[in-house]
């Protein structure tokens, strides 16, 4: 039968060791939190130079030709950004009056229905941007504001097809209202 010191003295080796553990994660810890505040300083420095940086661009800009469809310069509050301006789609309105990235998306959706495609997923590659999340998401947020503008049709979530004609385009809007 083990004697009752050598359990006591077993207990504190294991309890000992269990500390030394938790000291070297606890100093893992503690470093991994003091880079991510560091990371979110950065951003927030970040952030507020672009804000400053894109207040001046819009002192400066003129935004004349936004009805065009230009793009317009707008800080927004909490938001660093360009905001783009896309036009609602009309008859004899060209996809021309878009913003280049918005007219190139319209080109890649049109080219997919030519070559007898079903509809476009993902854009970001096709658009020859580079590999990354946040691109794939700008790409559909880009195809999302053309649908809303009545310039792509999305025929299931995420899948972007050319328009019809308007008035197909407004007897989607009008199923959608419902």
């Amino acid at each position: 039968m083990p004697s009752v010191l050598g359990v006591l003295e077993r207990r504190e080796r294991v309890a000992l060791a269990r500390a030394e553990e938790l000291r070297a994660e606890l100093e893992r810890v503690q470093a991994a939190v003091a880079e991510a505040e560091q990371a979110a300083r950065r951003a927030v420095i970040a952030r507020e130079e672009t804000v400053a940086a894109l207040a001046e661009l819009a002192d400066e800009a003129a935004v004349p030709g936004a009805s065009a469809g230009g793009l317009v310069v707008e800080p927004v509050a909490g938001v660093a950004g360009l905001r783009i301006e896309v036009p609602l789609r009309r008859e004899g309105l060209g996809v021309e009056v878009l913003p280049p990235e918005c007219a190139r998306v319209v080109a890649l959706v049109e080219r997919d229905a030519a070559d007898g495609g079903q509809g476009v997923r993902a854009m970001r590659e096709q658009l020859g941007w580079p590999a990354s999340d946040a691109k794939e998401q700008a790409a559909r947020f880009r195809a999302k504001r053309l649908v809303e503008r009545g310039w792509l049709t999305e025929a299931r979530p995420g899948l972007f097809r050319p328009r019809g004609s308007i008035r197909t385009w407004l007897a989607v809007r009008k199923d959608l209202a419902r």
